[in-house]
C-alpha cells in the first residue's frame, strides 16, 4: 500500500528557510543610526517599543507566517492527493501492462509456433517451453467426451444381433412366457416391423441393457433391429405360428337330433388349457345368440329353451390363444 508522503516534513523545510537564524539588526554596528534620532542617553530600540512602533508590524508578521502555513499544508494535501492518483494510475497501468505482457506473450507463442512451421532453420531461436505450452493448455477433452456421451439415450459399444436367430419362428401361446431378444453393445431402441423395409415401424421401443422381453407378439412374419449410437444393426426376422386350437369336438346331441329344452343334456369331447366351456342356440346371428349356458366340465343340462330349430356350437375359452374357438354350429330340434 502507498502511503502518504511526510506532510511535516514538508512543513518543516518551508518554515526552516524562513525561520533560519539571522543577524540581529540591532547589533553595535547600527546602535549608532538611532542614538541621535531620540535624544541623548535613550536607546533607540526600547523606545520605539514603548511607542509600539512594531505593534502592526507584528500582526503583519503574523499573518504572513499564517499565509505560509496554510500555503504548506495546501501544497502538502496536494502532493498527498497527487500521489494516490499516481499509485493508482499506476496500479491500472501495471494491471494494462500485465494484460498486454500476457498478450505478447501469445503473440510471442504464436510467432514463435508459426516460425518453427514455417522455416525449420528458425527452430533454434523459438522458445521450445512457450510452444510446447498451448498444446499442455489444450487439453478440455474430457469435457468434450462428457458432453457427446450425455448426448445419446444408447449404449457406447457396437451392436451385434443375438438371438432369435433370423428366420426364427415360435407358437403364440400365452401359457408361456414372453418371446426374449438379445444382443450386445448396450441399449438404445429395438425396433419392429411387419415390413422388412422397417416402414412403418409397429414398435420402437427404448431399451437399457443387452435385452428385451416381447410379451405374445400377434401371430405372422416380424422384422426386426436394434439402433443406439453407434448405429443400427442389420434386420432379422422371425414368424410367429398361430396357437392350435383346442381339440373341442360335440358328442350329444348329433347334426340333426333333438334334445329336450328343459332338461335334455349337451356334452362334448373337451381338451386341456382350456378355461371354461359355453354352450350357445341361436336362430339368428351368432353376434348375438339367444341362448347360452356354461360350464367348466364337458356337459351341462338345459334349462327353459322353448321348442323350436336352432342352430348350436359348443366353445371352449383357450389359454393358449386367449380367445373363444368353436365347433361348427349343428342344426337341432328343441323339443
Amino acid at each position: 500500500m502507498n502511503e502518504a508522503p511526510n506532510s511535516n516534513a514538508g512543513l518543516n523545510d518551508t518554515f526552516s528557510s524562513q525561520s533560519a537564524p539571522q543577524s540581529n539588526p540591532f547589533t553595535a554596528d547600527l546602535k549608532g543610526e538611532f542614538t541621535s534620532n531620540f535624544g541623548t542617553n535613550t536607546n533607540a530600540v526600547s523606545q520605539i517599543f514603548k511607542e509600539g512602533g512594531f505593534a502592526s508590524n507584528n500582526k503583519t508578521k503574523y499573518m504572513v507566517y499564517g499565509g505560509l502555513f496554510i500555503v504548506a499544508m495546501g501544497l502538502g494535501l496536494l502532493y498527498f492527493m497527487s500521489d494516490d492518483e499516481s499509485s493508482t494510475s499506476g496500479d491500472d497501468v501495471a494491471g494494462e501492462t500485465e494484460s498486454e505482457g500476457a498478450t505478447d506473450d501469445a503473440d510471442e507463442d504464436a510467432t514463435a509456433t508459426a516460425s518453427t512451421d514455417g522455416d525449420k532453420t528458425k527452430s533454434p531461436a523459438v522458445d521450445t517451453a512457450k510452444v510446447a505450452a498451448p498444446a499442455v493448455a489444450a487439453t478440455p477433452a474430457p469435457a468434450v467426451a462428457r458432453s457427446a456421451k450425455s448426448s445419446f439415450s444408447g449404449g457406447s459399444g457396437q451392436i451385434s444381433l443375438g438371438e432369435p436367430a433370423d428366420g426364427s419362428s415360435l407358437t403364440y401361446d400365452e401359457t408361456q412366457g414372453p418371446a426374449v431378444f438379445s444382443w450386445t453393445g448396450g441399449g438404445g431402441y429395438i425396433v419392429f416391423s411387419r415390413n422388412s423395409s422397417m416402414s412403418p415401424a409397429t414398435m420402437r421401443v427404448p431399451v437399457s441393457g443387452n435385452s428385451y422381453n416381447f410379451k405374445h407378439p400377434w401371430p405372422g412374419t416380424w422384422y426386426w433391429k436394434v439402433e443406439n449410437n453407434t448405429g443400427a444393426t442389420e434386420v432379422r426376422s422371425f414368424k410367429v405360428m398361430a396357437a392350435p386350437r383346442r381339440n373341442i369336438a360335440l358328442q350329444e346331441p348329433a347334426s340333426g337330433g333333438s334334445v329336450a329344452g328343459t332338461g335334455g343334456t349337451v356334452s362334448w369331447q373337451g381338451d386341456s388349457k382350456v378355461a371354461h366351456y359355453r354352450v350357445e342356440f341361436t336362430s339368428g346371428s351368432w353376434a348375438n345368440p339367444q341362448y347360452r349356458f356354461a360350464s367348466s366340465g364337458n356337459s351341462l343340462q338345459l334349462q327353459g329353451v322353448p321348442a323350436g330349430q336352432f342352430q348350436m356350437r359348443v366353445g371352449a375359452f383357450s389359454e393358449i390363444a386367449g380367445r373363444w374357438e368353436y365347433t361348427a354350429p349343428v342344426s337341432v330340434t328343441v323339443k
